[in-house]
């Protein structure tokens, strides 16, 4: 038994909350290779602690690109398993106001965070993403205008566990 509410807390788990956002110009995606891998992704990252997602998208996109972004709508919440080294996590996908001319000539990509940035045909972008973030954006794809609950990047995770 705990002795307390705050010896109770502290004992639950814990799960990382990523943040990506779905930032277009000329309708074309923003897409990113960061330093740390050769996979493409999307703008975002870790949530911090005691900072709100938006809070996070908005300084992860500052950081990574020096771009400042209006994010919108939540449009997708995605469990992702522990499946490799970075164990489970929740990633929240938002969609943002498109780039104005002004806005996408001024990235800079911080070497340290971006090695590379394009803007890509939505299509032409999914094969290059990483696979559990192309398997978000094609369920996207799939359902359009609605706010996605997956698992996995796979939409109704509710009726594959045959209830």
């Amino acid at each position: 038994m705990y002795k307390d509410d705050k010896e109770y807390y502290e004992s639950l788990p814990r799960k990382r909350i990523g943040v990506a956002a779905l930032i277009f110009y000329k309708k074309m995606l923003l897409i990113i290779q960061p330093g740390y891998s050769s996979s493409w992704i999307l703008p975002g990252g870790t949530v911090e602690y005691e900072e709100s997602p938006l809070e996070a998208l908005i300084r992860e996109v500052q950081d990574e690109l020096s771009l400042k972004i209006v994010p919108k709508d939540l449009i997708a919440v995605d469990y992702v398993a522990n499946t490799d080294v970075k164990g489970e996590y929740l990633q929240l996908l938002f969609s943002t106001e498109d780039l104005t001319e002004e806005q996408a000539q001024s990235i800079e990509a911080k070497f340290y965070e971006v090695k590379s940035y394009r803007f890509m045909d939505f299509d032409e972008a999914l094969p290059m993403l990483a696979p559990n973030i192309a398997r978000r954006l094609q369920s996207l794809q799939d359902h359009p205008g609605e706010i996605l609950y997956l698992e996995n990047g796979k939409q109704n995770p509710i009726a594959l566990l045959n209830l």
